[in-house]
């Protein structure tokens, strides 16, 4: 802060900048229950990989290359198959060079769920030395899932989503809600809690 403004001007100026501190927690939860409803909205356009089973969905969106996606991976390890929840992982190609081409190759797998624990299982140590995920990159990319992975993209950029991972569910009551980036134990015990 200048020194050169008066004490009133300064303290003026301070709260100017804390306000939207003050605020925060409510508008940009309303923020993002709006996101998180237009992502629903449309999620029929996603292609995802299920794990586990159950009609309680939360949605991931992830990079093959992500260190925060894998940590949400290695969270979840101990709720896969309870409680009628099945995580459905949306893979984006976005991170490095490497995330397209991983994240065809998992898709384009014989066994996707099978290629995608690989690419998390093995995190950061792929054979060709790369950071990130450990599946090998297509050599070449399906135009189907090429397509796929343009609308998982498509849909992630509609709702103007930043940082992976992007969590979302709908809720009991209808309502839909999200978390970006990698929630604590209690936040993971919340969502299983509410997802429908």
């Amino acid at each position: 802060m200048p020194q050169h403004l008066s004490p009133h001007r300064r303290k003026f100026l301070q709260t100017l900048a804390a306000a939207p501190l003050l605020g925060a927690l409510p508008a940009a939860h309303a923020q993002s229950a709006k996101q998180a409803e237009g992502v629903l909205a449309n999620i029929a356009k996603a292609t995802f990989i299920a794990e586990g089973s159950g009609k309680r969905a939360l949605y991931i969106f992830f990079d093959p290359n992500c260190p925060f996606c894998h940590a949400l991976y290695k969270k979840l390890r101990a709720f896969v198959g309870k409680d009628g929840v099945q995580f459905r992982w949306i893979p984006l190609g976005m991170l490095t060079a490497s995330s397209l081409p991983k994240a065809a190759a998992i898709l384009q797998a014989p066994d996707p769920l099978k290629a995608f624990h690989k690419n998390e299982n093995d995190y950061d140590f792929a054979a060709n030395g790369q950071p990130g995920g450990s599946i090998e990159p297509a050599e070449t990319i399906s135009p189907k899932v090429r397509d796929e992975l343009a609308a998982n993209l498509a849909l992630y950029n509609s709702q103007k989503l930043f940082g992976v991972p992007v969590v979302v569910w709908r809720k009991a009551d209808g309502r839909a809600d999200m978390m970006i980036g990698v929630p604590s134990d209690a936040q993971i015990q919340i969502m299983l809690k509410e997802v429908r």
